[in-house]
């Protein structure tokens, strides 16, 4: 016979059989040292890659910064020796071959100024009115004048007029104080013959007789004689400054 099983039975049986979706609870294992370790391995290496990393990239910092001073170091020292090298040619070329001196007064007025920078070459051929440079053969002072007559020759000035050897010699580069002086009837230089000033009718070999444009002012051989060319330092070829009036003779 069979059993008559109530609606209460069946779904206690149904509860019964399903299965339950709830995770069975499983006891947790203690942590064990290892755990412990792996842990803080885990927790400390990313703080320390990047700590390493910081310092990796403030030493290339550093080495590029000591690289570029290296750099700047002998880029500077390069400069200066290149500096020096230039001057110690500058300054052998000049002592051997040109002379840079400075107009000192005003006795070549209006050809050159006081304070005229000028170039001075020291082998050029001197030739009737050339500007030289040269030590006075008095006092040892140096200076510039013109050379008027050269050596061997008679020299004088008659009325405003060059004699050389009795010819007349024109000066073209006083052309301007002539007119002037013409105009204020007065003479721009005085009368006078070598033999009146020196006693001889000639000028000695390798001798220069040399006046200065200004001729009421400057201090020439009118009053230390005629100049050697022992004493010559060299003949004024350039006027480099002042720029804006820079001049070739």
């Amino acid at each position: 016979m069979k059993q008559k099983v109530s609606a209460k039975g069946q779904t206690k049986r149904k509860k019964i059989e399903q299965p339950s979706n709830k995770k069975k609870h499983r006891p947790q294992k203690a942590p064990s040292k290892t755990d412990y370790v792996t842990n803080a391995v885990k927790k400390t290496s990313k703080p320390k890659k990047a700590k390493v990393n910081r310092k990796k990239s403030l030493r290339k910092k550093m080495s590029q910064k000591r690289k570029r001073r290296e750099r700047r170091r002998q880029f500077y020292k390069e400069i200066g020796i290149s500096f020096l090298l230039l001057m110690s040619l500058f300054f052998l070329l000049q002592w051997l071959f040109f002379s840079l001196p400075t107009v000192n007064g005003y006795g070549m007025t209006p050809t050159l100024n006081d304070g005229d920078r000028l170039y001075v070459s020291k082998h050029s051929e001197i030739k009737r009115f050339d500007m030289i440079y040269f030590k006075n053969p008095v006092t040892g002072q140096v200076m510039i004048r013109r050379v008027i007559a050269l050596p061997g020759e008679e020299i004088a000035y008659v009325d405003d007029q060059l004699m050389i050897n009795q010819n007349i010699v024109v000066e073209r580069f006083l052309a301007n104080e002539l007119k002037e002086a013409q105009a204020e009837k007065r003479l721009l230089t005085e009368d006078f013959s070598l033999g009146s000033l020196t006693g001889s009718r000639a000028l000695p070999a390798d001798s220069y007789f040399v006046l200065g444009d200004n001729r009421h002012y400057a201090a020439d051989s009118r009053q230390f004689g005629w100049v050697e060319k022992e004493n010559i330092l060299g003949v004024v070829k350039t006027r480099v400054l002042p720029f804006h009036n820079m001049t070739q003779f």
